[in-house]
């Protein structure tokens, strides 16, 4: 008994729910059953749609398709963000960064492609929100945090848009996957640590105990003008203004592990922009800058520099972050005494260690100390929006209250930022002379136990 006319082939909603409509060919007229061209906004439309295509077929207008689907073997899940990433490194115009893509590439091996919960095997045209939401949850079930296993909803997101403006999804079924929050939930993981910032008695510890003078600056430059490590360490000898206390921030350098090589990167979120310095800093990185010797080899223009090779096979570019740590950091956070103490409170900052990037918070601190707003920090530390600082770094203000030199500065608020932060730094080493007199003295050695070098 044939099939009455007008209703071969099979039309349906994909994916359920949609509310868009495809159709498949007969298997008289197509033995893989192909997928006609066009997605339809109804049953009725796909159905007239699928039915021309089977006329024109029938009478010879137009011909049958032959070969495998597709041209080649079924694109998985792996091979869509694979390709995602390889197309957004090639990008002519807004390419991503070395981190970046060491990011996207841990997420796929370890989050999508986890062992007993891998998405990566799954053949795109099975991929639905089912089976992506049902995948989230065995992420949970393994003892994946949240943040990580959200970070590898979001490379596949992306990765599947992607792959649906190239034409080859018709939908992107990560869009329908939503995750809801509960109190319970979000009291369960502490997304930021409280952030510490330090006295200027604890700021005046840290900076006078490496016994070089370049890792002195480097201290002070993070803490006065809010840089990011990778920012700190790419500083170029012409960054630093000749002429006025500002500094240049623009670059930054990532070592790309598939090349062996550095490269030269714009700084976080591209946003370059020039931050002001107080004038003895601004005066003694000047000194640095003029004592360096400028070379054409990559990274030979730096400000800071490796105080020696680290490989004897390879010249040392930049300052190792894990070793610049082990030789001056943990050392000056102890003579500062913020090692941290287990038996604070669990939310107490000071529960912990400091880190370098705790800095940051003290810079955020110079410009509302001053008398600046939150905007003025936002753009200090170069973030993106001002609910970032207000987040992360105006809590630490809490802090304020327990430093008394701080929290009886009076700034006059009709002064320029500029002019506000050299009266800080005056009111900083004139409240402990002892630890800051000499701090920014090329000859002098702080109170450590000498170089070793990296």
């Amino acid at each position: 008994m044939s099939r009455r006319p007008g209703l071969e082939g099979s039309v349906r909603e994909h994916p359920p729910g949609s509310g868009r409509w495809k159709a498949r060919l007969p298997s008289r007229l197509d033995t893989h059953r192909r997928y006609i061209d066009g997605v339809f906004i109804s049953e009725r439309e796909c159905r007239h749609a699928l039915n021309r295509v089977i006329t024109d077929l029938d009478t010879g207008r137009t011909h049958a398709p032959v070969g495998e689907p597709n041209g080649g073997p079924t694109r998985r899940v792996q091979d869509i963000v694979e390709d995602y990433i390889q197309d957004r490194r090639n990008d002519a115009f807004d390419p991503i960064s070395v981190n970046t893509i060491r990011d996207y590439k841990d997420a796929l091996k370890n989050i999508i492609c986890r062992q007993h919960a891998d998405l990566g095997g799954v053949p795109a045209n099975r991929l639905d929100s089912h089976t992506i939401d049902t995948w989230f949850r065995h992420l949970r079930n393994e003892g994946l945090s949240h943040r990580r296993a959200a970070k590898g909803l979001a490379v596949l997101r992306a990765a599947l848009a992607w792959e649906t403006r190239a034409g080859r999804l018709t939908v992107n079924p990560a869009r329908e996957v939503r995750r809801t929050t509960t109190k319970k939930g979000r009291g369960s993981r502490i997304t930021a640590d409280p952030v510490l910032l330090p006295s200027w008695r604890e700021l005046a510890d840290l900076a006078a105990h490496p016994d070089l003078w370049e890792d002195r600056l480097l201290i002070l430059l993070i803490a006065w003008a809010g840089l990011r490590w990778s920012e700190a360490v790419g500083l170029s000898v012409s960054d630093v203004w000749p002429t006025r206390p500002r500094l240049s921030v623009r670059r930054t350098f990532a070592w790309d592990k598939e090349a062996a090589t550095w490269e030269m990167e714009y700084v976080k979120g591209g946003n370059a922009d020039i931050v002001p310095l107080p004038t003895p800093l601004w005066e003694a990185l000047r000194d640095l800058a003029a004592g360096r010797t400028v070379t054409d080899q990559l990274a030979g223009d730096c400000l800071f520099r490796p105080t020696r090779d680290r490989y004897a096979s390879r010249t040392a570019l930049i300052i190792d972050s894990n070793n610049w740590r082990r030789r001056v950091w943990y050392a000056a956070r102890s003579a500062a005494k913020l090692d941290g103490d287990p038996s604070l409170s669990t939310l107490d900052p000071r529960r912990r260690a400091i880190k370098v990037k705790d800095l940051r918070a003290y810079a955020a601190s110079v410009v509302v100390d001053s008398g600046g707003t939150q905007y003025e920090a936002a753009a200090l530390l170069r973030h993106s929006t001002v609910a970032t600082t207000n987040t992360y770094y105006a809590r630490a203000q809490d802090e304020r209250s327990q430093d008394p030199a701080r929290a009886r500065l009076r700034v006059d608020l009709n002064l320029s930022l500029a002019e506000r932060i050299d009266l800080l730094w005056t009111a900083w080493t004139g409240a402990y002379p002892d630890e800051t007199a000499h701090v920014l003295e090329p000859g002098w050695s702080g109170s450590g136990s000498g170089p070793k070098g990296e």
